[in-house]
């Protein structure tokens, strides 16, 4: 839209590739570990022993999810990259157009003073 809005081209395609695959690895990982990591601490407050009593303390199913909270960050840092990198792709889209027009309307005042003399 942004393209549209500007009446310019697209800084780089290369660009939104890359961010659509980084957002969606980023939000893959992000969701896997917290699908994973739910269901480990829910079958964990689950888990009784022969008396009744909890397997694991609260402390404990907390610790095993810390591969799973940093599974998470890897992907919050995916989805946070491509995001970057969209906002720099859309900056330098607008940053080009505004250089076009003004290339644009130092081209209309030259041919103005051109044919005005």
């Amino acid at each position: 839209m942004i393209p549209k809005l500007w009446d310019t081209k697209l800084y780089s395609t290369k660009l939104v590739e890359v961010h659509f695959w980084l957002a969606t690895i980023g939000i893959l990982l992000y969701i896997i570990a917290m699908w994973i990591s739910g269901i480990t601490q829910g079958l964990m407050w689950r888990a009784t022993d022969e008396f009744g009593n909890l397997q694991y303390s609260f402390v404990e199913s907390v610790a095993a999810m810390v591969p799973f909270y940093m599974m998470r960050a890897i992907g919050g840092a995916f989805f946070l990259s491509g995001a970057i990198l969209m906002v720099y792709n859309i900056f330098r889209t607008i940053r080009q157009a505004k250089l076009e027009e003004a290339a644009l309307e130092a081209k209309l005042a030259a041919k103005m003073a051109g044919a005005g003399a």
